[in-house]
Order: C-alpha cells, then sequence, then structure tokens
C-alpha cells in the first residue's frame, strides 16, 4: 500500500511545481511529504534536475549541424550525406518514376497515331 502511495506521490512531482493538482490531492501530497523523507528527497532531486535542465537553453554553435554531418558521412563510408551532382543534386524516385510515365504515354500516344485508323477487308 505505501508503495502505491509513494509511486502516486512521485507521479504528481511534475503537476506539484507546475502547481496543476486538484486541491485534494494536492492535500494528500503535501501531507505525505510532510511525512515522508523518501518522498521530499525525491521531490528535492526532481527540482534540481529540472532546474538544470531549464539551464540548458543555450544554442547550438554553428558548426554543430556539419559536425554530425561529417561524422554520419564518416561511418556511413559515404552513403548519407554524400557529395551531390554538380548540375541537378540528386534526382528524388519520384521525380524520376514521374519522368518514366510521362516518356511512356508520349511513346503510347506517338504509337496510337502512327498505327493504321482502319482496316480494309480483303477480298
Amino acid at each position: 500500500m505505501t508503495e502505491n502511495l509513494h509511486s502516486r506521490v512521485e507521479d504528481s512531482f511534475s503537476a506539484l511545481l507546475e502547481d496543476d493538482l486538484p486541491p485534494e490531492q494536492k492535500a494528500m501530497v503535501e501531507q505525505h511529504l510532510a511525512v515522508c523523507i523518501q518522498c521530499r528527497t525525491g521531490l528535492e532531486r526532481f527540482r534540481a534536475t529540472v532546474g538544470k535542465l531549464g539551464a540548458l537553453r543555450t544554442k547550438a554553435p554553428r558548426t554543430f549541424l556539419p559536425d554530425i554531418q561529417r561524422q554520419i558521412y564518416k561511418r556511413s563510408r559515404g552513403r548519407f550525406f554524400g557529395r551531390r551532382w554538380v548540375l541537378f543534386g540528386r534526382i528524388p524516385f519520384e521525380w524520376a518514376s514521374l519522368l518514366m510515365i510521362i516518356a511512356m504515354l508520349v511513346y503510347y500516344v506517338i504509337t496510337q497515331q502512327a498505327a493504321p485508323s482502319h482496316v480494309t477487308p480483303g477480298p
């Protein structure tokens, strides 16, 4: 029973710090924290962790993304973030498929126009 109470109190730490608990649940959590050193310690650790995470809002350096891409390029042996073609860049498969469909349609139209329009019966 007490393990269940401890886990319910620990699950409500975030809502407690954001003052987002219903009054009756907040009273129950505060009452438990008044008598339980384990949960009070857990709440203080949670508070410290959230405070440290809030301090991480510094911007990444400008070289962060290029450095990551360079590492991926090295580890993938050039399969990702490789050099692009000089003229067009990489051509996505969707564009290649669309061009193939258009080419087949043009071929079909040309061959249908070149075919005889009617056949005359033989003797």
